[in-house]
């Protein structure tokens, strides 16, 4: 990132594609008389938002839109700040960033570069800004609660408590040091119950921080099973649309395909897969080795049998893989429940694969229940009771989700415990008291070296 703060840096703060309007910003100190040129204003009263003609420095109109100015430092930046509201017209976005780019002293900006000079101009601390990052790219409702603590103030605030309650012991420890004679034990008893609160506080932290990954990442269900048994069929029918080709045809599927979705305010990933056969052809071969190879490395399983893919050599292929499965979660999906005789047939795979039916399972038609709601809740149901991790996860207890957030407070756990199995020495004690309070502040982003803020704030779009 340029470390450049006398430029203007300019960018486009929405999607790039045909919309309604486009938003446009503008930071640093010719962001006002940029804003004149444009619109040929001699005045901008800040936060007033003012609609103008916008015209190229030839005086040729290029769109109309609404121009507000955001004096420094009541700005997201802290600089004086333009935001130009034009149609959405990708013709109308190219033009006006050519003619932004030919102001002197302007760029366009990096990568989270808005948001890096709010931070340096102390508009706010890294944990907001981290959260900000999440809450943009938040894909459910999960994802949406957990960033918002760290957006709007409530990790902050956490951070804060156990500041204090850092320095109220640092300073207890440190007047036993300097009043060594008139030694309270008391006093040191309470500090030990101080600490260990704060430390049971903080590893709870961390377990919650742990757990919320399932949420923050979303949990990756494999489809696997048989070729033919419609694999590729439950994976259109969960994404409600074709995404993989399905037909009769063996071995139609020999790649993965892959599809991001909400499932009761939880994101999983599901991924087809090709199908477990035996094949003479090269591309088939190396589908199904790519199965195995995600079977292995899969925590949710999807097993997709149906009554017309059953057959001694398959089953044989199965059976190894299930007994390997280990402490995997698993379930078992009978499909082409409109076939004939289907009942006696999955029989079949229950007698020749017993181990089946320690394995929860469903019996649905792929084809029939395709523009069926009734029976897509029913399997959506079904996999978020059986499948899914259903640990009872509370939101409302996990403030911190990054992993740079729980690395630190792993650290300054560590150096709490440190001090209390220290207090033979007051002094040890103490240090390391203060270096959990230095980690606690690296924690808000003060003393953190300016290669490891920028890694932080690449994680924006260009224009935030």
């Amino acid at each position: 990132m340029k470390n450049q703060t006398e430029d203007t840096i300019f960018a486009l703060s929405t999607p790039l594609g045909q919309s309604a309007i486009a938003v446009i910003r503008i930071s640093g100190p010719k962001a006002l008389s940029i804003a004149k040129k444009l619109s040929g204003k001699k005045k901008f009263h800040p936060r007033t938002a003012y609609f103008s003609l916008l015209k190229d420095p030839k005086g040729e109109i290029i769109d109309s839109g609404l121009i507000i100015f955001f004096k420094s430092p009541e700005s997201y930046t802290g600089e004086d700040l333009v935001e130009i509201q034009s149609h959405g017209s990708i013709a109308i976005i190219n033009k006006l960033l050519q003619v932004l780019s030919e102001f002197k002293e302007t760029r366009f900006a990096d990568a989270g570069e808005f948001s890096m000079r709010g931070y340096k101009n102390l508009k706010a601390d890294i944990i907001h800004y981290e959260g900000l990052a999440s809450l943009i790219t938040a894909e459910t409702n999960a994802q949406r609660l957990i960033a918002n603590k760290q957006t709007f103030g409530s990790s902050q605030n956490i951070c804060k408590r156990w500041r204090n309650s850092l320095i109220q012991n640092i300073a207890l420890l440190d007047a036993e040091i300097d009043f060594v004679e008139d030694h309270n034990q008391d006093n040191s008893e309470n500090i030990t119950k101080s600490l260990t609160n704060l430390l049971n506080e903080i590893e709870s932290m961390i377990k919650y921080g742990e757990n919320a990954k399932h949420i923050v990442f979303g949990q990756k269900i494999l489809i696997f099973g048989p070729p033919n048994a419609g694999k590729s069929s439950l994976f259109n029918f969960l994404c409600q649309e074709d995404r993989m080709i399905t037909s009769n045809i063996k071995g139609t599927t020999i790649d993965q395909g892959l599809q991001d979705l909400e499932l009761f305010g939880k994101k999983i990933i599901i991924i087809d897969s090709a199908g477990l056969g035996k094949t003479d052809k090269l591309l088939e071969k190396k589908g199904i080795k790519k199965t195995i190879n995600s079977i292995e490395q899969a925590d949710n399983l999807i097993l997709v049998l149906s009554p017309d893919s059953y057959s001694r050599e398959n089953s044989e292929i199965l059976i190894k893989l299930v007994n390997n499965l280990n402490n995997k979660k698993m379930v078992v999906l009978f499909n082409k429940l409109d076939t004939q005789d289907f009942k006696n047939k999955i029989k079949i795979w229950l007698k020749r694969i017993p181990e089946l039916k320690k394995y929860k399972s469903l019996t649905i038609s792929c084809l029939l229940g395709r523009n069926d709601s009734k029976t897509l809740i029913k399997t959506n149901d079904f996999l978020n009771k059986e499948l899914l991790n259903n640990e009872s996860f509370n939101t409302e207890r996990c403030y911190f989700s990054e992993k740079r957030q729980i690395d630190i407070i792993k650290k300054i756990s560590l150096d709490i415990k440190s001090a209390l199995e220290s207090f033979d020495s007051i002094e040890i004690a103490c240090n390391f008291l203060n270096e959990a309070l230095k980690k606690l502040d690296n924690l808000y982003g003060k003393n953190n070296p300016e290669k490891k803020l920028e890694l932080i704030f690449k994680r924006f779009c260009i224009g935030k």
